[in-house]
């Protein structure tokens, strides 16, 4: 089954999220029967990841999605906070 650009970038946009909040691992992604898509470009942090993936799911109305991702950055600039006052 071909899938459509917006469907690809759904499925991109998806694993992305599913990798930077640990759902899934990279292998896991890689194994799955349909396409493997992947967004994260290796030259972007995971912040800018995160960004992106935020301004995404906006426009897909996901907030869940946008929700989990602000407090995963929230937690992360918590623990970088403790480790490097």
């Amino acid at each position: 089954m071909k899938l459509k650009d917006i469907d690809l970038l759904d499925l991109a946009m998806n694993n992305a999220y599913n990798i930077l909040i640990g759902d899934k691992s990279m292998e896991e992604v890689m194994n799955q029967d349909s396409e493997i898509i992947l967004l994260p470009d290796p030259e972007i942090s995971d912040e800018e990841l995160s960004e992106d993936l935020i301004e995404y799911f906006i426009t897909t109305e996901e907030y869940e999605k946008c929700s989990e991702i602000r407090d995963m950055i929230k937690f992360r600039t918590m623990v970088d906070n403790i480790i490097n006052p």
